[in-house]
């Protein structure tokens, strides 16, 4: 059984509402999600999640429409994380997805090729679906 690690570094700026993260070579700043820091600087958390998981719905539906038989021509997502007054949990308490298709395809047909796009997307399994974290600690003397 082989096994893929992927690996992102996330590091405080000299701003203290503002981080970068990198994987390869590839680099996003965010933002503190507060409201009144809010600043054009960076991304917030909750927007890069909707960012990854539309990315990815993206990416199924590209790879897989021919395969599946589901024609379109165009595609396009929007996605909208949901937080209330009152919050029932820490992050973003729902997501509306809905994909925009170009198509000739029926209705029906639309919404079984997006259940096949979330069955497929690991994006979706992982907001879907409890994925353990496990942190370790490591400290780093100041000299």
């Amino acid at each position: 059984m082989a096994i893929t690690t992927y690996q992102a570094i996330v590091v405080s700026t000299t701003d203290p509402d503002r981080y970068v993260a990198t994987v390869r070579d590839f680099e996003l700043t965010f933002n503190h999600p507060d409201e009144l820091n809010w600043n054009k600087r960076g991304v917030q958390i909750n927007e890069a999640l909707l960012w990854a998981l539309g990315a990815c719905e993206s990416i199924v539906a590209g790879a897989f429409h021919r395969q599946k038989h589901f024609p379109y021509y165009d595609l396009y997502l929007t996605l909208k994380g949901i937080k209330y007054d009152q919050p029932k949990r820490l992050g973003l308490d729902e997501i509306h997805l809905t994909p925009h298709f170009r198509t000739s395809a029926s209705q029906s047909d639309c919404e079984s090729f997006v259940e096949f796009m979330e069955s497929r997307c690991p994006v979706f399994d992982n907001l879907s679906n409890t994925v353990p974290i496990k942190s370790s600690v490591e400290k780093v003397s100041v000299n």
